[in-house]
């Protein structure tokens, strides 16, 4: 079971960053996942399908790819990957050239987790029509994966058409594409790439995920945030769900109080000593 660190609404320093990817790749953790936003207005008609809430402007989001660049420059084997990054208020063209960059420059050590986003406001904001995002999300995916893999790259679609188009240099190898959402058209998307990424489900919810995401491969990859306390119990039912790797929230979102790098290495420290000790 590959143990992942989650990176959600930080604000730290970059010796903080550093020293965060320094430390858990010593301690032996998979990885680093990473949160995205851009900017928020204050007032949203938008809920958060989890917390069923507004999300606060306020709340700090370091940009997901210029923080896993700052890791990957400190380690040499820790994976990174978006969780996830919101593609309804992007261009599929800057998604393809900034992941891809990104995978170059740490070896094939990043995962792109996308989605079509849930923030109607932000996309908004932006100049992104939400009602679209869904049927833009199916076409940029085609994009993304067609500029990885060819020099010069056609497409003719509803949002998007063009004629010989190159992001270069292209990814030696392309990073693999993991589609977040809880909805079973996600489910389906996601056996159509890499694999799957999920928020807080359980594990009979997953298991029945599992099933739709590697109808067709059985190597897709699933992951989840860790939505119970880690015991021996809850990692046996998570592996017999089909999950590959968790997410682990070792300090609160936003903690004032962890903005140092101390206490996040101290709670990585104290993850491992039981969890990863015997890897």
């Amino acid at each position: 079971m590959e143990a992942w660190v989650a990176w959600f609404h930080e604000r730290s320093s970059g010796s903080v960053v550093k020293a965060v990817a320094e430390t858990a790749e010593a301690l032996g953790f998979d990885g680093v996942a990473l949160a995205d936003h851009i900017a928020l207005p204050k007032e949203q008609k938008a809920r958060h399908p989890v917390m069923g809430t507004p999300f606060d402007p306020l709340t700090p989001n370091l940009d997901p790819f210029t923080v896993a660049a700052t890791m990957g420059a400190v380690s040499s084997h820790l994976r990174f990957m978006t969780y996830s990054l919101v593609s309804g208020m992007r261009n599929p063209f800057t998604i393809a050239r900034q992941a891809g960059s990104l995978a170059e420059l740490t070896s094939g050590r990043f995962n792109l987790g996308i989605t079509p986003g849930w923030n109607t406001d932000e996309m908004e904001l932006l100049g992104h029509d939400p009602k679209t995002r869904g049927k833009r999300f199916d076409e940029a995916l085609d994009v993304i994966r067609g500029l990885w893999r060819e020099d010069l790259f056609s497409f003719k679609g509803e949002h998007y058409s063009f004629e010989e188009v190159g992001v270069c240099p292209r990814p030696t190898v392309p990073p693999p594409i993991l589609i977040g959402g809880d909805s079973p058209k996600s489910f389906h998307r996601a056996a159509r790439f890499d694999g799957w990424i999920g928020m807080t489900m359980s594990t009979d919810e997953v298991a029945k995920v599992a099933e739709i995401v590697r109808r067709d491969d059985a190597d897709k990859r699933i992951y989840l945030i860790a939505s119970e306390p880690m015991t021996d119990d809850y990692v046996e039912r998570v592996e017999a769900a089909g999950v590959d790797g968790l997410v682990h929230m070792l300090w609160p979102p936003a903690s004032a109080e962890r903005e140092e790098a101390e206490p996040k290495c101290e709670a990585m420290r104290d993850f491992a000593k039981r969890w990863l000790s015997t890897r």
